[in-house]
């Protein structure tokens, strides 16, 4: 990832961890441990994985109106509800977190003494005793460089250095060994990113919180500013779930799901991020429903395919009534829609576009219309399968698109969106969210 000076530290961290020696055998970490930031510097929230990417510890961290932590709430192995805990502070060098039970009464304590950085050098531990003190010494730059664990009888355990191979030019670590009883034991490597792209080196978009290594994320979409992101997940393509995330400082929260909407086959938020348009896919009939939001409740959906006497999915809103979306005639094909009392109609069959034998779908259209991707897929001919783009030789009033050409240097995958805050295209695989620049594509026109 691109080094730029970051204004409030990072935005994102990636480390995964390696056995050391690393053999032809490890091509993958046993673990690894994921780090958002919000835009003004605090931790939002990170995340442990196994080697297979499924969830471990999932810690969100809780501030108060003036982004003092308060707590936290976090998810452990074999849980499926998150636990709490609570920190105050007694003073700027003492931190106290405490775990409470169901009924509310603190069964375990922590206290932090923090130095003149706020970094923990001592810890004492204390449930119906005090357990015991973790003491962390840290290097020139504040890298942990040995902590270690003192018992109540002056025994300690788990004794670990640090040694650290690779610094950036912005001072931050990227490789270090992890040192136990004078032999490397493990190799950390370390992804940073100071955007707020959250792209992991892989090019996966929000990792762990959005794409998931244990299910498929499907489609994705976003309202006008952004605020409102909508996604699928599913182990079962036919019978996917709606997700809702919602951007709080600058980053994607924990997503949750809207009510009712747990077996759809695809769909698309409105620019507002009030409705969403989705289709049911049942016996190969694709049916178009829309859901909206008022009064901050998701209502009961209506079935635009009654009223409107058409199948379809695979939205876009380029506004609150004007509509691209797939339909199925003619093996798979793109049209403009225009929404109008809760009627959908189609206005442009965009024949330029489609083709008789191939399938075209997923379309995304450029706000001022200079240009159109969409999916086009002819079993058997690799040529004809993956992203295309259509650019506007017309006006956005009057367009008239020219022959698509493929967009090389993409994998197959649907569900395209470009970010205006970050100048990033956002698709599916049918596995999990990725995101490529603009500039590597280089298919967007320079006034962009």
């Amino acid at each position: 990832m691109e080094e730029v000076p970051p204004e409030n530290g990072l935005r994102f961290e990636k480390i995964s961890f390696y056995r050391y020696p690393v053999s032809e055998r490890d091509t993958l970490p046993f673990k690894y441990r994921l780090t958002y930031y919000f835009d003004n510097g605090h931790p939002h929230r990170w995340m442990e994985l196994d080697s297979s990417g499924t969830l471990q510890i999932d810690y969100i961290y809780e501030y108060d109106a003036d982004w003092e932590e308060t707590g936290a709430r976090y998810l452990e192995p074999g849980e499926t509800d998150y636990s709490k805990e609570i920190v105050t502070f007694k003073n700027d060098s003492t931190k106290v977190t405490e775990w409470p039970d169901s009924t509310g009464t603190v069964f375990y304590t922590m206290i932090d003494n923090l130095n003149e950085e706020g970094k923990t050098y001592r810890a004492t531990f204390i449930g119906k005793t005090t357990d015991g003190v973790d003491s962390t010494f840290y290097t020139n730059e504040g890298f942990e460089k040995r902590i270690f664990f003192t018992n109540n009888k002056g025994k300690i355990f788990n004794d670990r250095s640090y040694v650290y191979d690779s610094i950036n030019a912005l001072g931050d670590w990227t490789v270090r060994k992890k040192i136990m009883n004078d032999t490397v034991r493990e190799i950390h490597l370390r992804e940073l990113s100071y955007s707020g792209d959250f792209n992991s080196r892989e090019g996966i978009f929000l990792e762990g919180i959005i794409s998931t290594f244990t299910e498929d994320e499907n489609v994705i979409s976003f309202s006008a500013n952004e605020d409102f992101l909508f996604f699928t997940r599913t182990s079962d393509w036919l019978h996917q779930t709606g997700y809702i995330a919602k951007k709080q400082n600058g980053i994607y929260t924990l997503p949750e799901p809207v009510p009712g909407m747990d077996s759809i086959y695809n769909g698309a938020i409105s620019p507002q991020g009030d409705r969403i348009l989705y289709s049911t896919r049942i016996d190969d009939k694709n049916e178009i429903w829309l859901q909206e939001k008022t009064d901050n409740k998701w209502q009961t959906p209506m079935n635009l395919t009654v009223t409107s006497d058409l199948e379809g999915g695979y939205f876009h809103w380029l506004s609150d009534d004007e509509i691209y979306f797939y339909i199925p005639a003619n093996n798979g094909d793109i049209v403009q829609g225009q929404l109008k009392d809760n009627v959908l109609s189609i206005i442009d069959s965009m024949s330029v576009l489609n083709t008789s034998e191939g399938t075209e779908f997923s379309p995304f259209m450029e706000r001022q219309k200079r240009f159109l991707i969409y999916t086009r897929y002819l079993d058997g001919v690799t040529p004809e399968q993956g992203f295309f783009i259509s650019r506007n030789t017309g006006t956005k009033e009057q367009p008239i698109w020219a022959q698509a050409t493929k967009i090389e240097g993409l994998p197959y995958g649907w569900s395209a969106n470009i970010l205006d805050s970050s100048k990033v295209l956002i698709y599916s695989n049918g596995e999990d969210i990725y995101s490529s620049s603009l500039d590597v594509l280089a298919i967007i026109p320079n006034e962009y």
